[in-house]
């Protein structure tokens, strides 16, 4: 093998080996975000129920969103709601469907 066609073999493999970084990164970047509303809840100090469950729902909405570049009929089979159940819940807690539409694509870009 010449060393031109060696070359351009190692560079090919180079390329696919950053491509394969690439989705690696993204997916470990997406396991972070998943634990990130993960907190530590003081028992002691007592909490608010109905506030956690919120932040919770508020949570997992969103990331369904995400994953479904802000569609709600999609979110909601991911999610295992009816549509106008997840409908409901977006209205009641005031979340913007815009921003996380920006949020996919940029994801799907990176």
């Amino acid at each position: 093998m010449t060393r031109s066609i060696q070359l351009k073999k190692t560079g090919k493999e180079i390329g696919e080996r950053i491509d394969f970084l690439r989705e690696v990164t993204a997916a470990l970047l997406d396991e972070v975000k998943a634990l990130a509303p993960l907190k530590k809840i003081k028992l002691e100090s007592g909490i608010n129920f109905d506030e956690e469950v919120k932040n919770f729902e508020i949570y997992l909405i969103e990331r369904a969103l995400e994953k479904t570049g802000g569609s709600q009929i999609q979110a909601a089979q991911l999610l295992k709601l009816k549509h106008t159940t997840l409908h409901s819940k977006i209205k009641r807690y005031d979340i913007r469907l815009g921003d996380l539409h920006k949020k996919s694509m940029l994801n799907q870009s990176e």
